[in-house]
């Protein structure tokens, strides 16, 4: 027997918050929890089904998209996915565009849990004022930063041999700082540290190390990053990570890092996702 739960059409809501932090979409479930849709920066969008009474590990649950009841006529789904519990959450970031495309459309979400002890739930969304929600979601992900915290808070930018010059994918990272700085006020310095392997000469790669931690930096303040935030210092060949004796340590000892580093005050201005 399967127990059913939907939140009655004349009480559903759903909820958006969003800014260039994260945006999201959530629709309570009564007497269950609630659905939400999360689209994070540089991450896929995420389907996540919270429960406040159930909590399982390593159960997965089908999630899709199908008709109202009121087009019983199809019943076929529009498309599915499946959500992997941990504890009181189940979630999936594979195929979920459709499920976004889903409240345009006017269809449902529908969540189908069994329990190991033989119980099954169905858990589904109700379809009423998703329209102007995911038209809101749509615009917030346009205006959502490249990459997170996690990502930009620690950059090894690696150089070709007696090389200075940044590459097309570098500087793609080094607009990703830029901008997570411009948007978290709460980031109060930028070091940047330039190193180089042990080939040739010492006192050269001294310099050479300066000129690609100075090459960061001049991109950084070429974007708007203020250069009193930015401290830069060079260490040539003082500070391998790898061994200079192969190939691939050379290449890993080729490089500048950057770290974003977070007053102790100030704090991040995001949406409570």
């Amino acid at each position: 027997m399967t127990t059913n739960y939907q939140t009655p059409l004349e009480q559903a809501q759903w909820l958006f918050a969003g800014d260039v932090f994260g945006c999201s979409i959530t629709h309570n479930v009564q007497s269950f929890g609630s659905l939400s849709l999360t689209a994070m920066p540089g991450e896929p969008l995420a389907l996540t089904l919270a429960a406040d009474w159930l909590n399982m590990h390593d159960v997965s649950s089908q999630a899709s998209v199908t008709y109202p009841a009121w087009k019983s006529q199809h019943s076929t789904p529009v498309a599915a996915t499946s959500l992997k519990w941990h504890g009181n959450q189940a979630r999936s970031q594979q195929s979920i565009a459709p499920f976004l495309e889903a409240l345009e459309q006017g269809l449902a979400w529908k969540v189908t849990v069994s329990v190991n002890d033989g119980s099954q739930y169905s858990v589904d969304s109700a379809p009423v004022a998703t329209k102007a929600v995911a038209n809101q979601f749509r615009l917030c992900r346009q205006k959502l930063l490249p990459k997170p915290f996690s990502y930009v808070r620690r950059l090894d930018l690696m150089f070709d041999t007696s090389s200075s010059r940044l590459n097309s994918a570098q500087s793609t990272d080094l607009f990703a700082v830029y901008r997570y700085i411009q948007a978290d006020h709460s980031i109060a310095e930028v070091l940047i540290d330039g190193h180089a392997d042990a080939s040739g000469d010492r006192i050269a790669n001294l310099v050479l190390s300066k000129e690609r931690a100075d090459e960061v930096a001049s991109m950084l303040i070429e974007l708007g990053v203020p250069a009193k935030m930015i401290q830069v210092r060079h260490h040539g060949t003082r500070a391998p990570i790898s061994s200079n004796n192969s190939r691939q340590g050379r290449e890993l000892n080729r490089r500048v890092s950057i770290r974003l580093v977070k007053s102790q005050t100030a704090s991040t201005t995001g949406a409570s996702l």
